[in-house]
């Protein structure tokens, strides 16, 4: 209730969808995760292909209030295991 509240009066943009995930530093099925919807949504979203439904929308723009730390507790909380990009480190040979 209170994202279709947060809702009301914005706008959908599908550059927005693709800089607020940027934002946040996160993958496609992390933000899709997120907001309960898979990552091909968020790929037709991000592209202009595909609008959110109402349902979907307000979950989008409650998002928008998310900072990284936050997004990123959200997702451990419901148990996505986040891409955490790291350096390999290889064993030399010789």
């Amino acid at each position: 209730a209170a994202a279709d509240d947060a809702a009301q009066g914005s706008r959908f943009s599908a550059r927005s969808v693709r800089a607020q995930r940027k934002r946040l530093k996160l993958t496609a099925a992390e933000y899709a995760a997120l907001l309960g919807v898979s990552a091909q949504t968020i790929y037709l979203w991000e592209r202009g292909q595909v609008r959110p439904k109402a349902s979907q929308f307000g979950a989008l723009v409650a998002a928008r209030a998310l900072g990284r730390r936050e997004a990123r507790a959200r997702l451990e909380a419901i148990g996505q295991k986040t891409a955490r990009k790291t350096r390999s480190r290889r064993k030399k040979r010789g």
